[in-house]
């Protein structure tokens, strides 16, 4: 009876289906359009649930904005689809930088800026989405797109981080990973020849600002493994990983069997698969884990103080305030741009910003318990 109550209550506090229904999956394909880099096409394949049950009232989905490996279709994500659309999640595949020239930071950029792009769908009376979104997402990636969901999130608010045997990109990655501060999840296999764990994933991991984070290593797991079948990367992964001890199933599985736990924790507010994470972590056999996550602040009370540190005015010209709570006593600011480098550091919270040029920028502000991260655009008139 008392389970019974609490899944009601979560479902009520969050407003979310899903934790228990099945959809079945459509798709739709949509290029948005972004203003701030001179109207650049960004291509997307949106996968989404849809109820067939007549009396089902309306709910809304969080949102998983999904990057691919190098070369590497939306075909070769499939198992993604299949698995989280129908457990109450919109998947979208970003395919902007599918060639053998793709551009690794105007993909980062991609990335981030879906996150704002899917939100605005909820209201766009000529999209599928319309009254469907819900304002949680997650950036998740793979292999190049791991490394530029990575970037991503250290551009944009979004609410984890999951990344799949990710890439260092071509420019400096790991900068930008110490300017995420989202709890995060990265997934490795011991196997991999294509981005060396030592080489790739360990590094970015380790870089993450993150106060919460986990790396889980699967062992023997592979590359390529992470996703279905792809030439490209199956061509990789034959000419450069060795020893590779388990099957794309079984990688599926134990992929999937933490994937699904930390989504619904994190997206749908379900205490009770943050448990059974937990549980599986420690249980489980043929993997190995890294756990970087600080109890005392992730807890619920502590999130929910966190939730309430704002910047306004935003968009700001000169000045911008920051707001905190008593519990999240303010010390300090620092201002980065877009490609992580710190601009401007401030002891107070009134901070002049007229020196800054126009732009979005991400404010790492410190209180006395955590650190939170916040996006800051500044409009100047020209």
């Amino acid at each position: 009876m008392k389970k019974f109550i609490f899944t009601m209550l979560s479902i009520l506090i969050f407003g979310f289906d899903g934790v228990s229904q099945n959809y079945s999956v459509a798709t739709t394909t949509k290029t948005f359009k972004d203003s701030r880099r001179s109207n650049r096409s960004v291509a997307t394949k949106i996968y989404y649930p849809v109820s067939t049950v007549t009396t089902q009232p309306n709910v809304t989905f969080p949102v998983i904005v999904l990057g691919h490996g190098f070369v590497m279709g939306s075909d070769a994500y499939q198992n993604f689809y299949n698995n989280l659309v129908p457990r109450g999640y919109i998947v979208v595949f970003v395919n902007s930088e599918g060639s053998v020239f793709a551009n690794h930071d105007a993909y980062s950029k991609d990335l981030a800026f879906m996150v704002g792009a899917i939100q605005a769908e909820n209201t766009n009376s000529n999209s599928v989405l319309k009254g469907k979104v819900a304002n949680k997402t997650a950036l998740l990636g793979h292999s190049m797109g791991g490394g530029a969901a990575t970037v991503a999130a250290s551009l944009t608010e979004v609410e984890t981080l999951v990344t799949f045997a990710p890439a260092k990109l071509r420019f400096n990655t790991l900068t930008p990973a110490s300017n995420v501060t989202e709890d995060a999840l990265v997934f490795s296999g011991t196997s991999d020849g294509v981005t060396p764990p030592s080489e790739n994933h360990l590094p970015i991991y380790n870089s993450l600002g993150s106060a919460c984070k986990y790396f889980i290593s699967i062992t023997g797991g592979a590359h390529c493994y992470f996703a279905n079948p792809n030439s490209a990367c199956d061509f990789g992964e034959r000419t450069s990983s060795n020893n590779i001890q388990i099957t794309r199933e079984q990688q599926h599985q134990t992929t999937f069997k933490f994937l699904n736990s930390w989504l619904d924790y994190k997206l749908k507010g379900d205490l009770e698969a943050k448990q059974l994470f937990d549980n599986d972590l420690t249980a489980s056999v043929g993997i190995n884990y890294q756990n970087g996550c600080d109890q005392n602040i992730t807890n619920n009370s502590l999130s929910k103080q966190q939730l309430e540190i704002t910047l306004f005015p935003n968009p700001t010209t000169t000045n911008v305030t920051i707001k905190t709570t008593e519990l999240e006593s303010f010390e300090k600011a620092e201002f980065y741009n877009e490609y992580g480098q710190l601009l401007l550091t401030s002891k107070k919270d009134q901070v002049d910003v007229s020196t800054l040029q126009s732009g979005q920028y991400i404010v790492k502000i410190y209180t006395k318990n955590s650190v939170s991260s916040k996006r800051m655009i500044i409009q100047k008139s020209k």
